[in-house]
């Protein structure tokens, strides 16, 4: 192996270049998004593995994703800035900046510590000839190892997952550069990832930072020759495969935003196991894995051809699909969805959230929460995804009852390890009723489901039968607007944007109705990362101590 340099200059002499020079200008600093799922999404493209799809430019393979939008022009600085924050000048970052940036997000840490922000501009440098520039990111990345070095612990970015994330870096601009001084570094990281810091069995549950890192270490042990790193990974995905996703396919991260990107990494996976010795029955099993997988990611989308939001998610695209199967119940993530049709669009669709105690990017959603959707509008929805900073007001709201379709006994408390179980269910033609029984709270719950098909409506009743007050927590998706009714009441009506109308009786009484309250934190809905949009929060309280039924219907 040569180093950068010494490789750039013969290749120059040798008179090849990646793709035509062209006059390259910048305008501005290069805007990196600030959500790691963006990154995680090109993962998943499969870059990572296989030959080009495009002969014409080598830089396709190289596992860096797209390329950035704007040049990165030899001879000018390059400036990043991601997210909102600071911009910085590659080459003029400090050590101490580098071990603790004064950005306290996680995500902007996970981005900026990770290298993330440098496979775009890595490829473009390369599609367009510039081999300062390139030249300037590999350095970048060695001098980093030189300034932060790991401390041995989860501090300064040196988690498994800025690790893996890191590595996936260097694996791009190894790719592009077959740069010697890379390789250190990418030893370090990779250290991370083959010892007990690792996100996975024996250390953790299975998880898609486990995958990733196994990917990546597959990648890296193709580019340097390191047969034992790629044996190892190989290894784990073989292990682990089994307990990837339940059995009709859902994953058990108990997120529908990350069905899709675990079916896509473990699909890698399956090629990575295909084409490895002596590992081809697993490879074969995974498959059938993998395309269970897909078709329950079919389930998660809605009517509209979004996903719905259960857990950390965003509505982004979902799958089509097409079936006479009407219902889907897991008792091992603790999901039922029931549908009455594929293609049409006005179709009434629901979910139902019940079994294991929250992990990954779950939320507390599991005492019967619900999300409905009717005549082409969604009406109940679950909150989305805002921040993963876990010591932020929004965080603990996101992922916290108070944001979803439950009932929440006066002063309850979520109890760690507690579960919920369907206790009895049927289904017809029109309508479908389920029964959940629970202890989320540390007291006994029982919660009545019943949706129909013809009269558009969703029915749920509670009862805490050893609680004297519990309130229900409703959230209606953006666009529903009040029209009559008020605190105190028992009907309730809006408008949405489409037309249609919503009636909400109940046989308790109506608490709180709010709309992008900020302090204490209601009335949000998260459609993407980052972004709040002001919904309405409906709170009914019980009353008599008799079971609370609550009523909607669109028409």
């Amino acid at each position: 192996m040569k180093t950068f340099r010494a490789l750039m200059m013969a290749t120059l002499a040798a008179g090849v270049l990646f793709v035509d020079p062209v006059a390259a200008h910048a305008d501005g600093p290069h805007v990196i998004p600030v959500d790691p799922s963006t990154y995680d999404a090109l993962t998943t493209t499969g870059l990572s593995f296989g030959a080009s799809a495009d002969p014409s430019d080598p830089t396709a393979s190289a596992g860096c994703g797209s390329a950035a939008p704007n040049p990165v022009p030899d001879g000018e600085p390059i400036v990043v800035q991601i997210g909102s924050a600071a911009p910085f000048t590659v080459g003029q970052v400090s050590a101490a900046t580098w071990r603790n940036p004064s950005v306290t997000d996680p995500s902007w840490r996970l981005d900026f510590q990770g290298l993330m922000w440098m496979k775009s501009l890595a490829r473009r440098a390369a599609m367009d000839n510039q081999q300062e520039s390139l030249a300037t990111l590999v350095a970048q990345a060695v001098q980093f190892h030189k300034d932060d070095p790991d401390p041995g612990t989860n501090a300064s970015g040196w988690d498994e997952g800025t690790a893996l994330r890191r590595l996936e870096s260097e694996n791009c601009l190894y790719a592009l550069t077959h740069a010697d001084e890379l390789v250190p570094g990418m030893a370090s990281d990779a250290a991370v990832l083959l010892g007990k810091r690792y996100y996975g069995p024996p250390y953790a549950p299975v998880h898609n930072h486990g995958l990733m890192a196994n990917l990546q270490l597959v990648r890296a042990g193709d580019l340097l020759g390191r047969a034992d790193w790629k044996a190892t990974a190989v290894k784990r995905l073989t292990s682990e495969a089994p307990q990837a996703f339940s059995k009709v396919g859902l994953s058990f991260e108990q997120a529908s935003g990350y069905q899709g990107v675990n079916a896509t990494l473990w699909g890698q996976a399956a090629a990575v196991l295909a084409a490895s010795p002596g590992t081809a029955t697993a490879a074969a099993t995974l498959q059938k894995a993998v395309n269970a997988a897909w078709s329950a990611f079919a389930w998660e989308t809605e009517p509209d051809g979004k996903i719905v939001q259960i857990g950390d998610s965003e509505e982004s695209t979902g799958r089509a699909a097409n079936s006479t199967a009407r219902t889907l119940r897991d008792d091992q993530t603790g999901t039922i969805i029931g549908r009455w049709s594929w293609t049409d669009k006005l179709t009434s669709y629901y979910t139902v959230r019940y079994g294991p105690p929250r992990r990954a990017h779950g939320q507390e959603d599991r005492a019967g929460g619900v999300t409905w959707s009717t005549l082409g509008a969604r009406v109940l929805v679950g909150p989305g995804k805002y921040t993963y900073d876990k010591n932020s007001a929004w965080y603990t709201w996101q992922v916290g009852p108070a944001s979803h379709n439950v009932a929440v006994p006066n002063g309850g408390v979520v109890k760690s390890g507690k579960t919920a179980k369907v206790k009895a269910s049927k289904v017809q033609s029109s309508a479908h009723a389920w029964t959940i029984t629970d202890d989320v709270y540390n007291t006994p719950h029982t919660r009545n489901v019943n949706v129909s098909r013809d009269a558009h409506r969703m029915q749920v009743s509670d009862v805490f039968p050893k609680s004297t007050l519990w309130r229900q927590h409703w959230h209606l998706a953006p666009g529903w607007t009040l029209v009559s009714g008020k605190v105190n009441g028992t009907t309730l009506t809006f408008k949405h944007t489409s037309g249609r109308r919503l009636t909400v009786t109940t046989t308790g009484r109506v608490s709180g109705i709010v709309k992008g309250q900020t302090s204490p934190i209601n009335g949000w809905h998260f459609p993407t990362f980052g972004t709040k949009t002001a919904a309405i929060d409906i709170v009914i309280r019980s009353y008599n101590r008799k079971a609370t039924v609550t009523t909607f219907t669109v028409k």
